[in-house]
């Protein structure tokens, strides 16, 4: 019975959505081996540069049907968030998404949203409210390809270097400050 508990518990921890409050502290839980997400953790993780797998590619089609991809920013670093209009910790990190995006723009870094696993219309009022542009991934078959991101861990956010590697892995909504502290790491980082 308490193994069952434990994934439950751990299970609403990656979601991030049963957070309480704007901003709640997000934990950093390592999980067991036998827990579908093993390798995640629920927080930050940086991942040094001699440790970062292979490019990824996160391409999709945005609500109003254009192509949208993450190689279309190479040499720049990109941030990817996932969100969705029913999960209050996505719509409560949005201002500080939308502050870091400001705060960088013209230092090499993108930002783009993958509106995972949402309803078109119900998500149209974030969308136009946003500084950037987000994929739209309707059944989260996107994010489920996301490396060391649980398949439905929203909100999620992945850093991209300028290899297109992970180089940032935040499960569960962003903390104040967070976003720009590992965007100047990174923006300073010799490739």
């Amino acid at each position: 019975m308490k193994a069952a508990i434990v994934v439950v518990a751990c299970g609403v921890l990656l979601t991030g959505c049963a957070g309480s409050g704007m901003y709640a502290e997000a934990p950093v839980v390592t999980l067991s081996a036998t827990s579908p997400a093993a390798n995640s953790e629920v927080g930050l993780t940086i991942i040094p540069a001699e440790e970062r797998e292979q490019s990824i590619v996160i391409a999709g089609q945005t609500a109003d049907g254009t192509d949208l991809s993450t190689a279309a920013f190479a040499g720049q670093i990109v941030v990817v968030n996932a969100w969705a209009s029913w999960c209050p910790p996505c719509i409560e990190e949005l201002p500080l998404l939308a502050s870091a995006a400001e705060s960088f723009a013209g230092r090499g870094v993108e930002f783009v949203g993958l509106n995972s696993m949402d309803d078109p219309i119900a998500a149209a009022s974030l969308l136009g409210s946003s500084s950037y542009r987000s994929i739209d991934d309707r059944d989260g078959a996107i994010l489920a390809t996301i490396p060391g991101v649980p398949p439905r861990a929203l909100p999620s956010t992945v850093i991209l270097d300028r290899q297109g590697r992970i180089a940032v892995r935040i499960i569960g909504p962003v903390q104040p400050g967070q976003l720009e502290g590992v965007l100047e790491l990174l923006v300073n980082e010799t490739a």
